[in-house]
């Protein structure tokens, strides 16, 4: 290796690692999941208990009641169906919220492994290809995020302004709820508990929605910081000859080494994740079919801004499953690239030894990193296009039951 390599120091990892991780942990350190947020001290567990307690609380208290009307005081089977698809976002989130405190252990450790990674890189090329995959990173999630507020701003705040009125007992009228709700034991009806409440659903409902949304930045980042792992492997396959055969065998080792490196870091994403990658799946499913009642039902009632407002959403959430299948593929692309770099190089002029070590290098490449759904089916665009299908075949059943 040469001497400028070995010289080599990234001074600026510790805000290249910001950059990659930086909308994940503005969004989840307010709801007490960010997994480097928690402190070792018995003060600081006791205010991560308190706090992580206080968000659930208040996530059930915005789901449970907003269940309880649809299904025992909903007259309107469309209505329900329109709802729905917010009732499950919800549970999603609450689902992810516990998925990241149990696994909190797992996903610490690959976010401190990044930092070590940016923090080792050999030269300014490889430390490039890491700052690449983390702008794209770094572009998925923001095009989600403004599908997402774009879309769910609107159906808490403006679609309740224009929803008929609720007649009161004195005659007198009322906006709904963003989400209509059956809070048992008591009436909201009243001011200014009524008032209270509007404010506290959408509050609730941002906090739901900064929930998924942080856990989807963290994915996006993670996936694409453990792609450039194997392109950065990939990359010094191709060049381990570039300055002879002299020390080929460390340099290969080193190789080597990064190699199993990348593979740890994404089987970590995957054990830490894959049961959120399976609601993913399965959850935006069932919300894309529904919202797509919600799209047919507005246009033939002529209402336009309602209309777009369910169409703004399940736009988001097919751009949330299609991102996460497309990360998913590339990620299994770029660890086969591996084995086919290391038969690219001019093996064949190598000692048996050094040609013994590729073939396992091959080997490996053969069973690619994948992301799975609960290790039930892989992760990719083929899986993309099967939820499109599902949800259809969803839709139409509904659509043919429901007229």
């Amino acid at each position: 290796m040469s001497e400028d390599l070995m010289l080599f120091q990234n001074h600026n990892y510790k805000a290249d690692t910001e950059y990659v991780v930086k909308v994940a942990k503005t969004l989840l350190t307010p709801v007490g999941i960010w997994p480097l947020y928690r402190g070792n001290s018995k003060s600081d567990k006791i205010k991560n208990f308190f706090q992580t307690s206080v968000i659930f609380g208040l996530m059930c208290f915005l789901l449970v009641p907003h269940v309880i009307y649809t299904f025992f005081d909903a007259e309107d089977l469309i209505r329900y169906m329109k709802v729905i698809a917010a009732q499950v976002f919800s549970l999603l989130a609450i689902i992810k919220f516990w998925t990241m405190i149990i696994n909190r252990d797992g996903i610490r450790y690959c976010l401190q492994q990044m930092e070590i990674q940016y923090k080792n890189v050999e030269c300014e090329e490889d430390r490039l290809v890491m700052t690449k995959s983390a702008k794209i990173g770094r572009f998925f999630t923001v095009t989600y995020l403004g599908l997402s507020y774009g879309g769910a701003l609107p159906y808490h705040i403006i679609m309740p302004l224009l929803a008929d009125r609720i007649v009161k007992e004195d005659n007198t009228t009322q906006i709904p709820l963003p989400y209509l709700s059956d809070y048992v034991f008591f009436v909201v009806e009243d001011s200014p508990l009524y008032e209270i409440l509007f404010v506290s659903q959408i509050l609730i409902s941002s906090i739901i929605l900064s929930t998924n949304c942080g856990v989807y930045s963290l994915i996006s980042s993670c996936v694409m910081h453990s792609c450039c792992l194997f392109e950065v492997v990939r990359r010094q396959m191709e060049t381990v000859l570039k300055d002879g055969t002299s020390d080929l065998h460390r340099r290969l080792g080193k190789v080597i080494k990064h190699h199993m490196q990348a593979i740890k870091f994404a089987e970590m994403i995957e054990k830490s994740l894959n049961i959120v990658f399976l609601c993913e799946m399965v959850g935006c499913t069932i919300i894309i079919c529904f919202l797509e009642i919600g799209v047919l039902k507005e246009w033939e009632d002529g209402k336009i801004l309602e209309m777009g407002t369910y169409f703004v959403l399940m736009t988001s959430i097919f751009v949330n499953v299609y991102i996460i299948s497309t990360i998913g593929d590339r990620l299994k692309e770029e660890s086969e690239k591996v084995g086919e770099s290391s038969y690219s190089i001019k093996w064949y002029n190598l000692s048996p030894e050094i040609v013994r070590n590729l073939i396992l290098v091959m080997l490996r490449s053969n069973r690619p990193s994948t992301l799975t759904a609960a290790k039930i089916f892989d992760l990719s665009l083929q899986g993309f296009c099967q939820v499109c299908k599902t949800s259809a075949a969803y839709f139409n059943f509904i659509r043919t039951v429901t007229t």
